[in-house]
């Protein structure tokens, strides 16, 4: 049977949408989604549907050896992804949507955001207010090619495992966690041993973990001018189109 050691957190008797298991020296991260009709909907050229893609992505990203130095884990553990397909009320929704300005977002019910910033202290829970029974629902845009669509799925879906962004972004104060450019939460590279680490450890606290960020008012300044004119740039791109 699946053990469940370093106290990871099961409020509800293994309902709960994203579940994290021990056997042996495998990780297992059984995943249950819920997709919507746009993305069970078959791709004529290829005859692949979105929702493939996105599973793909996750599973391939996720899985694989990791060398985690975690007290009563034999190293290198083996990671690996499960994901079953369920429309019942605690599998997790993914849906494809036409985005105007937001990028691809995991995000909290209504009732569930801005009271997570009380609890966290950090503006990313504004929107994600996460726990172990809610990690909120993944939106993709409409239009990605397949493997970035894929490689996007795979950075979200760390947001539904626990973890926060690492790049500049705005509620980071546009400060990037050093030494992260190429992981999986910064800029879709590959996963490291400090994300499967920090999944971990949000399982057994109940409570998403966090980069660390610096306040930095002139970063501040630049990165507010920078997104407003790239902001504009796509929007006129769209238009002309």
């Amino acid at each position: 049977m699946p053990s469940r050691p370093l106290g990871i957190h099961d409020p509800r008797a293994g309902r709960t949408p994203i579940r994290l298991s021990f056997e042996g020296g495998r990780l297992f991260v059984d995943c249950r989604f819920a997709f919507d009709r746009r993305s069970l909907r078959p791709d004529p050229r290829t005859g692949r549907t979105p929702a493939d893609l996105v599973e793909e992505g996750i599973v391939r990203a996720w899985s694989g050896s990791y060398e985690l130095g975690v007290p009563g884990l034999q190293d290198p553990v083996e990671v690996e992804v499960r994901i079953q397909r369920d429309f019942g009320r605690n599998a997790v929704p993914i849906r494809l949507r036409r985005l105007l300005l937001m990028p691809a977002h995991v995000v909290s019910p209504l009732y569930r955001r801005f009271w997570g910033l009380f609890k966290s202290g950090h503006l990313e829970s504004l929107g994600l207010n996460w726990s172990p029974d809610q990690p909120g629902r993944m939106i993709l845009p409409v239009g990605l090619e397949p493997d970035r669509l894929g490689s996007v799925a795979a950075h979200e879906a760390g947001h539904l495992f626990g973890i926060g962004d690492a790049y500049a972004a705005l509620y980071r104060f546009y400060d990037p966690a050093p030494g992260t450019g190429d992981y999986m939460m910064h800029s879709l590279g590959r996963v490291h041993a400090e994300e499967i680490r920090m999944m971990l450890k949000a399982h057994a606290t109940g409570r998403m973990q966090y980069f660390p960020v610096r306040f930095q008012f002139r970063r501040l300044i630049g990165g507010l001018r920078r997104d407003s004119v790239e902001r504009s740039r796509d929007l006129l791109r769209r238009w002309r189109r």
